[in-house]
């Protein structure tokens, strides 16, 4: 995936975004290329949306990819 890495960002950009109903800071992105490995189609990433805590005490973003991946689709 490191070849791939602004599919990536594009995928997180501009991609399909889908809600995890089981869990609310969860959710699927996802967007076809046509220039990956084998037979995939897709960039599939999942991403949590998550507050820290500053030095302040105020609320501080806390969003990172939790897994990337190349899937077939359709």
């Amino acid at each position: 995936m490191l070849e791939y890495e602004d599919h990536l960002k594009e995928t997180i950009q501009s991609g399909k975004r889908i809600h995890d109903f089981m869990n609310p800071h969860k959710y699927r992105y996802s967007k076809a290329f046509d220039d990956l490995v084998e037979d995939n189609t897709h960039i599939v990433a999942i991403v949590l949306f998550k507050f820290g805590e500053g030095a302040d005490g105020e609320p501080v973003p806390n969003n990172y990819i939790v897994t990337a991946y190349q899937k077939e689709i359709g």
